[in-house]
């Protein structure tokens, strides 16, 4: 009772046949392709050993919005320790009074 044209669900052209493999790397190199990224340029960072202290406010205001808020260390540049120290600076100074806690317009 054997059809001859019956094929089993173990003989070729399956779901893995040698065609699909071949479009399936052929669509995986197209990928690779359009994923590469073009050549950014460095951002210039600042220097490694800028040191934050809560009473000298020039080195604090770059890094502040001008809403009084801190800008992110990956727009800034900073390092971690730097992104943290710059932090305690500035909740320092808010709490002495040195920069307002809402922005820093009357600051010159």
């Amino acid at each position: 009772m054997e059809d001859s044209s019956f094929r089993g669900g173990f003989g070729g052209g399956g779901r893995f046949s040698k065609d699909k493999k071949d479009d399936r790397a052929a669509r995986d190199k197209d990928k690779k392709k359009r994923n590469k990224k073009k050549m950014t340029f460095r951002k210039r960072r600042p220097p490694a050993d800028l040191k934050f202290d809560y009473k000298d406010l020039n080195s604090m205001l770059p890094f502040l919005t001008e809403e009084g808020k801190l800008v992110a260390a990956r727009v800034s540049g900073l390092s971690a320790i730097q992104q943290r120290s710059l932090t305690t600076a500035v909740k320092r100074a808010r709490h002495v009074g040195f920069i307002s806690p809402v922005n820093k317009h009357w600051i010159s």
